[in-house]
């Protein structure tokens, strides 16, 4: 994968995230472009590249936006969409070979995979962290249950709008120069075989 590529996209995905896709709020629901933008990658590149761009993904999302408001806002606090996406990515890496890659619903339903993984992990990380004294999560008086209802919800509208920006980012896969799946089978010290029926 060309991370002078790859960097400046997850970029404009995270200031549109910020900045414009708070126009498509649905009941309190955004869309989220960097799942989208992680999810092509992790349907082309190699498992070890993915992970370090869906570390740095996190990392992004988690510096971008205020995990809490209150007396000592704001607090950016690093970790749960960091872990979230990471632990999102792993599970895309073991289900990408079942997809076609070049099919743009295939890239909705990575999408979507990805942001419900990174949004349960989200919602246990902030559960857990509630239990010290003086630590709202951020739902306020809500429940965690309901926070998770939430994030499923945000992982369909990521799906559904994964689907024409998965349509977008195909067209442009040239750029991002990603390896064959010979050239990945050979790094991982596999072969690749074709099996006739």
């Amino acid at each position: 994968m060309r991370w002078l590529a790859a960097i400046p996209l997850l970029i404009a995905a995270l200031v549109a995230d910020v900045s414009f896709m708070p126009v498509f709020e649905i009941g309190g629901v955004i869309p989220h472009l960097v799942i989208v933008v992680v999810a092509f990658a992790a349907m082309h590149a190699d498992a070890s590249t993915v992970l370090w761009f869906s570390l740095l993904a996190g990392l992004l999302m988690d510096l971008s936006e205020p995990s809490l408001s209150g007396p000592r806002a704001p607090l950016y606090l690093v970790g749960p969409s960091t872990l979230g996406v990471f632990f999102g990515s792993h599970a895309l890496l073991s289900m990408r070979g079942l997809l076609v890659r070049r099919n743009p619903l295939a890239i909705g339903v990575m999408s979507l995979v990805l942001a419900f993984a990174s949004g349960l992990l989200w919602t246990a990380w902030w559960a857990l962290r509630s239990w010290y004294p003086d630590s709202p999560p951020p739902w306020g008086d809500g429940s965690a249950l309901g926070e998770l209802a939430h994030q499923c919800f945000e992982a369909l509208s990521i799906g559904v709008i994964g689907v024409p920006c998965g349509w977008l980012l195909l067209h442009f896969s040239s750029l991002w120069s990603f390896p064959s799946v010979l050239e990945r089978s050979r790094r991982s010290g596999g072969s690749a075989r074709i099996i006739r029926q």
